[in-house]
């Protein structure tokens, strides 16, 4: 019963004649729940291997006892709250609702003379209820660092043992051992190694998009297609730290602003019948007509780069992403693994709209031609070239600070190099 409806119109303003028309449209789409399939805790049960239960202080686990304690069994419904301590478990929202999206658009559409098209558009789209799963487990922010360095204090407080209150009561688990961590139990569920909440319905998205079209219709040979897109994708969708209670608004990991497309179709005048050597004999025109070229080439802006918990120090990053081996600055960031972040909470954002991989910039061509054999028998050949100009398009870039590859492009290109294919075809 939920309520999603579609709404459009099309309208050819009095006075432009037939060669204007202005579109538009709204609608509601509901994504269906469906079922999930979800492994009810209790009748599932895998062993963990627990190579120490005192910190690594001794050895409880060997590769000819990986084992020691047995191996645990399923124990259905009979622990009741009490199934899978000292493990990681996740349930299902239980009380979830659609996911659903509000659609827009408007645009305008003229022809020019007999066989060109333009066409100018927007198109807007707010997406509710997106869901994620969502740590219940981590230690409140009140006890993680706010510093903008490395918090010694507080890391070694946190990961200091002291007596496990669990010692002996939940066997086979790695918290039943003579010590635990002290951030083991300031967790809200520290009987447990994780909480999970799975399907949360609280993320949402925001898309915009200015696009034009310009079409030239099949005629005199040529045929031409041309697209342009200018978009941004928002979303909230992304939670700096387990311990924020919405998440917070970002530049999408799929968001690319700039999107060019032009493809085109043109036979050359050559040949019986055309511009040039019109009246070329069979032979003659078997070697000149016939050919068709065609082309598309595609430019995207590249997907922002998705930063860690870095400690920035400020300054200019001077991002090039099309140069493998000095990508951005690194100078500005700290880089010495002794310094690093750790039991803190996250202030350095996950993505900028500004700091992007590297762009698509790719050509792919064709060459055609159809050579009569008989009045019913034609053999067609065909000359491709992927990436025709051989551009790479590269990785992103190293962003661990402390990788000795840091702010370089260690795996090369993400592309292919440029691709040959040539083909024949008998068609009868």
């Amino acid at each position: 019963h939920f309520f999603s409806p579609r709404f459009g119109f099309a309208w050819s303003p009095w006075g432009a004649g037939a060669k204007t028309v202005i579109r538009g449209g709204f609608g509601v789409f509901v994504t269906p729940i469906g079922v999930n399939g979800i492994i009810q805790p209790g009748f599932s049960q895998s062993t963990p291997f627990l190579p120490t239960l005192d910190g690594y202080l001794t050895v409880n686990a060997t590769l000819s006892n990986p084992f020691p304690g047995g191996f645990l069994h399923p124990s259905g419904s009979s622990q009741g709250l009490s199934t899978y301590l000292g493990q990681g478990v996740s349930f299902y929202n239980p009380s979830p609702v659609n996911p659903y999206s509000m659609r827009w658009d408007l645009d305008i559409e003229r022809q020019f003379g007999q066989n060109v098209v333009f066409e100018i558009g927007y198109q807007g789209s707010h997406a509710i209820h997106l869901t994620d799963n969502q740590s219940l487990d981590y230690v409140p922010g009140q006890y993680l660092s706010t510093l903008p360095f490395r918090d010694n204090a507080t890391i070694n407080l946190l990961s200091a043992n002291v007596a496990s209150p669990f010692h002996n009561l939940i066997p086979g688990v790695g918290i039943s051992g003579s010590t635990v961590h002290v951030s083991q139990l300031l967790l809200p569920y520290p009987q447990f190694t994780g909480v999970t909440e799975d399907g949360v319905n609280d993320f949402s998205s925001f898309f915009d998009m200015l696009s034009m079209r310009l079409e030239k219709r099949f005629s005199n040979g040529l045929q031409l297609l041309a697209n342009y897109s200018y978009s941004r994708l928002m979303s909230y969708t992304t939670r700096l730290n387990a311990q924020d209670p919405s998440p917070e608004n970002y530049v999408d990991s799929i968001d690319h602003p700039h999107r060019v497309v032009v493809s085109g179709r043109y036979g050359l005048p050559f040949g019986k019948g055309r511009h040039f050597a019109a009246g070329a004999g069979p032979l003659v025109d078997r070697v000149i007509g016939g050919w068709i070229t065609n082309f598309i080439y595609t430019y995207e802006t590249g997907g922002p780069l998705g930063w860690g918990n870095v400690i920035y120090l400020g300054g200019p990053l001077n991002i090039d992403p099309h140069n493998p081996n000095h990508t951005f600055n690194t100078a500005p960031f700290d880089r010495n693994p002794n310094d690093q972040l750790s039991d803190n909470l996250r202030t350095f954002p996950p993505r900028f709209s500004n700091l992007r991989s590297d762009n698509t910039n790719n050509v792919d061509f064709s060459v055609i031609k159809d050579i009569p054999i008989h009045e019913r028998l034609t053999l067609e050949f065909r000359a491709e070239f992927f990436n025709f100009f051989n551009h790479p398009l590269f990785n992103g870039p190293n962003l661990s600070p402390t990788s000795p590859s840091f702010g370089t492009i260690p795996n090369g290109p993400a592309n292919l190099p440029r691709t040959t294919q040539l083909a024949l075809r008998l068609m009868w």
